[in-house]
């Protein structure tokens, strides 16, 4: 079992908040994970070294599911950072979710504390996220991440 494998075991695989589902992969979902992103349904590349293309060190690890994102880590780097990318833009450009894949497991911790009793949109509605949660939130995910921007974290949480 590779490192990141062992990492994604400790993951919960699926964190729902009001509109937003975020589905982590086990290890035995990362094959058919990849398809569509690094490989086709016929079992061919799509890797490729131009400009916007998927990258071979990339591997996706999970989704968000109101976009259909990937979420996905670079292999060849220490600490595997995490990743999205706008599908269906022809292009992939890649935004940092999280320094490492440790770090978005804090990330998703601390998700997952708060999304409890607000899993579902009428939930959350009943239920509202105060600000002072969702400050705190966004602070522990800053710590467990450094440096990073909190964009896909601040829309997660304003639904």
């Amino acid at each position: 079992m590779e490192p990141y494998e062992l990492i994604l075991t400790r993951i919960t695989p699926e964190v729902s908040f009001g509109y937003s589902t975020i589905h982590v992969y086990r290890p035995d979902e990362l094959e058919s994970g990849q398809l569509g992103y690094s490989v086709n349904p016929e079992g061919e590349s799509l890797v490729g070294d131009q400009d916007g293309g998927w990258r071979s060190t990339w591997l996706v690890i999970g989704y968000d599911e109101i976009c259909g994102d990937p979420l996905f880590i670079d292999i060849s780097v220490e600490g595997y950072p995490v990743y999205t990318a706008m599908h269906g833009a022809g292009r992939w450009d890649p935004d940092p979710v999280a320094i490492s894949l440790t770090g978005f497991a804090h990330a998703i911790s601390a998700l997952a504390a708060i999304a409890k009793g607000r899993e579902y949109p009428v939930a959350l509605e009943q239920n509202p996220l105060t600000p002072s949660e969702r400050n705190l939130t966004l602070a522990v995910i800053r710590q467990a991440n450094p440096g990073i921007a909190l964009g896909f974290w601040e829309t997660l949480l304003s639904e």
